[in-house]
């Protein structure tokens, strides 16, 4: 069994929270803004929901297929979780043409599995690296945000665990979409869209780059709240060590903060694991309990998780 400390510190220096840090300087530029997973347009009685990610160099690199059928996914996540049934993608294409050519190929795949058009791209030929950035557009009824969560809030993790994991360099996904049908992960999304809308979902995020702490921990800093989580309670494969599953990109992963467990019952019916995995708090820090044991994985009040505060 692992060790508290070993898991809090192999999470917490994980490349994929540890790169975060980096934001806070952009953010500060820009001024006073929301940090969340995509940005929101209020029209009549609909909302524009706009994410947009760029894939990481070491990916593209060492596998641009997967680069470009992940530069699909990781938006479409960002833009579901807020309740938002995707239509539509951007990107910008750069490098030889022998990479641009794979990652189209991985960004065609994408499009068909999730079943969402092409709307405009861009080819830079003549760079001297490689590169896949993108955006997705989705329409949503209703919306809901990664800044609202606030305390007594239970938190619940959503995760596909029929799936494997592919390790890319540093990059570790735990993929479960590339061997499914677009039917069956378009009815993965369609389930996770009606429970935003019917259920009491108060606040949402994706599971992405950072690990399942990592992003908890962004949610945590963006509404200004702590969280008490038990990773006993957190849904995971078989036969997998928790740092490893906690250092992993699941490609359906979701963290909602609830108080009523009304309309669960879809996300179960459409494949998905679930767990209540601990709850929102008062103290501005985010705790891991394990085997009885608790750790402080991150105080708000002297850290930042993108880097808007000295350590």
């Amino acid at each position: 069994m692992e060790s508290l400390d070993k898991i809090i510190r192999i999470a917490k220096e994980f490349k994929g929270f540890s790169r975060k840090i980096e934001i806070g300087n952009i953010v500060k530029i820009f001024g006073n803004i929301d940090y969340d997973d995509a940005g929101i347009i209020d029209i009549d009685d609909y909302h524009i929901v706009v994410s947009t990610d760029g894939i990481t160099e070491d990916l593209v690199v060492v596998d641009p297929w997967f680069a470009g059928y992940y530069s699909v996914l990781v938006n479409v996540n960002d833009v579901i979780v807020k309740g938002a049934k995707p239509i539509g993608y951007v990107n910008v294409l750069s490098g030889p043409r022998e990479i641009r050519d794979k990652i189209a190929k991985g960004i065609k795949e994408g499009l068909e599995k999730y079943g969402i058009r092409l709307l405009k791209g861009h080819t830079h030929p003549d760079t001297s690296y490689s590169a896949i950035d993108a955006a997705v557009i989705g329409i949503a009824r209703k919306v809901v945000r990664g800044t609202t969560a606030s305390p007594l809030q239970k938190i619940l993790m959503v995760v596909d665990l029929d799936g494997s994991f592919i390790k890319k360099g540093w990059v570790k996904c735990f993929d479960s979409t590339i061997n499914k049908s677009p039917r069956e992960v378009q009815e993965m999304i369609s389930a996770i869209i009606s429970f935003i809308e019917n259920g009491d979902v108060k606040c949402s995020k994706d599971v992405s780059a950072p690990g399942i702490l990592g992003s908890l921990a962004m949610l945590c800093e963006a509404s200004n709240v702590g969280a008490i989580v038990h990773l006993d309670k957190i849904p995971i494969p078989k036969d997998i060590l928790i740092t490893e599953w906690l250092t992993s990109y699941p490609a359906m992963g979701f963290i909602f903060g609830i108080i009523e467990d009304r309309g669960i019952s879809i996300l179960e019916e459409a494949g998905f694991s679930i767990g209540f995995i601990g709850e929102f708090t008062e103290d501005n820090r985010l705790r891991v309990e394990y085997k009885g044991l608790e750790y402080t994985f991150m105080d708000f009040s002297k850290e930042s998780v993108i880097g808007l505060k000295s350590s």
